[in-house]
């Protein structure tokens, strides 16, 4: 069956449309939220913070993005794998180190379930989560994202930028840390708290505030984690655009 599917979804994408599950689920939200978002604002680099393994990244690809992509992750094994998929599908850069509101280093908590990991406490494995625990510590290094914004750029024509912040409770750290160069940011795709999981991190009510005070309002908002039971939403992506007009 799968094979006939693959079939009939090339035939559909020669003449423009696919097959997808019905009703939608959350993974084709995500997707054609993002290839709206990119499009909508002509986006030519991805500044993918919290990079993990390069899942993102790769989410990128897979829905079409040529575009250049900026990532960053601090955390040693998880940067190796990150450098790995960002030689494989160019063009992609790569920077081993947080970004945060202030140059230096810090300690995260390397989590049983790696993309958990965080600068913040966990509270502790769940229904939802059970894998939420620190297993390890490590110390990294932490730059400002306006500090080391041209170093990193040098050498990619790009001139819209989009900034997508996935640091498990850490985002406005980072925003912080983006003052001198916050005007050359056209989207934010940022990760909002309904349910805490970590000790301090700030709700969405919180976070949209921060961003909509630096000139962005909301587009769209994207599934992430639901409970185990599947009736609540613990974390949702806010998809953000700069601003152009009043309403």
């Amino acid at each position: 069956m799968s094979k006939l599917i693959k079939s009939v979804q090339r035939g559909l994408h020669s003449l423009g449309y696919e097959v997808v599950p019905y009703p939608p689920n959350d993974w084709v939200r995500q997707r054609d939220s993002l290839r709206h978002i990119l499009h909508k604002l002509s986006i030519d680099c991805v500044i993918d913070v919290g990079a993990n393994c390069g899942q993102y990244g790769e989410q990128l690809r897979d829905i079409g993005y040529t575009g250049w992509i900026v990532s960053f992750e601090p955390v040693k094994a998880h940067f190796e794998e990150l450098s790995k998929q960002a030689r494989s599908r160019p063009p992609w850069k790569a920077f081993r180190y947080a970004l945060g509101a202030n140059n230096g280093t810090a300690e995260i908590n390397i989590n049983a379930d790696s993309v958990l990991s965080s600068f913040l406490p966990s509270r502790g494995p769940t229904a939802t989560l059970p894998r939420n625990s620190v297993v390890s510590k490590e110390l990294v290094e932490v730059r400002r994202l306006d500090s080391v914004f041209e170093e990193c750029m040098s050498g990619i024509p790009a001139t819209r930028f989009y900034l997508k912040l996935d640091t498990q409770g850490f985002d406005l750290e980072v925003l912080r840390g983006c003052e001198a160069i916050l005007h050359k940011i056209a989207g934010v795709q940022t990760e909002v708290s309904f349910i805490p999981i970590y000790d301090g991190m700030p709700g969405y009510a919180e976070s949209l505030r921060a961003f909509q005070q630096e000139g962005f309002e909301v587009v769209d908002f994207m599934p992430v984690t639901r409970t185990a039971d599947g009736l609540l939403m613990l974390e949702m992506d806010c998809l953000l655009a700069r601003r152009q007009n009043p309403v």
